[in-house]
């Protein structure tokens, strides 16, 4: 684990610096392809341990975290209507829709609706990556930073829903009803409750010592992997608990920031830097993924095309779920595109 963990430190290093030559490039694209050079190269893929979605969330989890800690709180209460229509609702639609639409070929109903779910977007990181540089419209742009910020649960409960499907044979609404609200209002209470925990105490090494910056910019760093470990451990939404600390952080920075101005200036560049290392990491992880996965298909031979047209199924459906509803919320032709595009690139 040590050395994997050096092997994709390095990599991420190595993106940012080849980014620096290629602005032009987004750095997630950049870091694909070094991870693609890493899965070809047996020396460098040998030496990468095989990836479990635990350790992955936990890379995720503090970029999630950063990106609350970057959103203002206000804007949310202004938005809940609309939050809960394209994290909840659409992601719904899209996977019911999606089911369907892939049950055409013949895949069983329960299969076909896990992999509309396992379709919906609940990445947080990858619509920033190929929208860098270019001009949103406002409208849309907030609109997605609100969804990725609380769609997670929504999808993560919905497939967990669909693969009990697959195994038991039959779906359970209520179970499934309950079970989020459960994993999202535990989330929310997790994780604003742990907040105000870690500020009272970051406020208190302030207090005591006026000198302690690098004690509590450590703890600030550590905050969303001790909050996700707790909600995970509580059998909650541990996503949903790092957002909602990071919304809580935001409302203390903005008032800190001219009471403590050096250690706010502090926090935000080394914000910067672990959101970049980690963020190149993701990517560089999922580079090495395409190259194994790819390679596992023809070692047992399995070159079936039909994934491949369900892959593609699946995209263009959660495109025009997304479409219609900017229609239906009356952005015009050019802002539903945006709108649709802007987070089905994510999958």
């Amino acid at each position: 684990m040590l050395v994997s963990t050096i092997v994709l430190t390095v990599a991420a290093v190595l993106s940012s610096i080849i980014s620096s030559f290629f602005p032009h490039f987004s750095i997630n694209y950049i870091s694909i392809f070094v991870g693609l050079i890493i899965g070809l190269v047996p020396f460098f893929n040998s030496r990468v341990a095989p990836f479990h979605t635990e350790v992955f969330m936990y890379i995720v989890a503090p970029l999630i975290y950063f990106k609350g800690q970057s959103t203002r709180i206000n804007l949310i209460g202004k938005r809940l209507r609309q939050i809960f229509e394209t994290a909840v609702l659409l992601v719904i639609v899209g996977t019911i829709f999606a089911g369907f639409t892939v049950s055409l070929l013949e895949i069983p109903l329960a299969l076909a609706f896990l992999m509309g779910a396992l379709s919906t977007p609940t990445d947080a990181t990858a619509t920033e990556s190929v929208s860098e540089g270019l001009i949103v419209p406002e409208r849309q742009e907030n609109l997605l930073k609100m969804e990725l910020l609380f769609n997670d649960a929504s999808g993560i409960i919905l497939v967990t829903a669909m693969a009990l499907w697959v195994k038991n044979g039959q779906f359970n609404y209520q179970q499934t009803f309950f079970d989020f609200l459960r994993s999202a209002g535990g989330g929310i209470i997790i994780g604003i409750l742990a907040a105000l925990v870690m500020i009272s105490f970051r406020q208190f090494l302030g207090r005591i010592n006026h000198d302690a910056y690098n004690a509590q910019i450590l703890l600030f760093v550590s905050t969303p992997f001790f909050i996700y470990f707790i909600a995970e451990e509580l059998e909650v939404s541990g996503i949903i608990a790092v957002v909602c600390a990071g919304l809580m952080q935001n409302s203390e920075s903005v008032r800190s920031r001219f009471i403590t101005p050096r250690q706010f200036y502090n926090g935000l560049v080394l914000l910067k830097l672990i959101r970049e290392l980690l963020n190149n990491t993701v990517f560089v992880i999922l580079g090495v993924l395409v190259v194994r996965i790819i390679r596992d298909d023809l070692i047992i031979g399995n070159t079936n095309s039909q994934w491949i047209v369900i892959g593609i199924l699946l995209y263009l459906t959660n495109l025009l779920v997304r479409y219609f509803y900017g229609l239906l919320s009356k952005m015009g032709n050019k802002g539903s595109i945006i709108f649709a595009l802007g987070e089905s690139m994510e999958q």
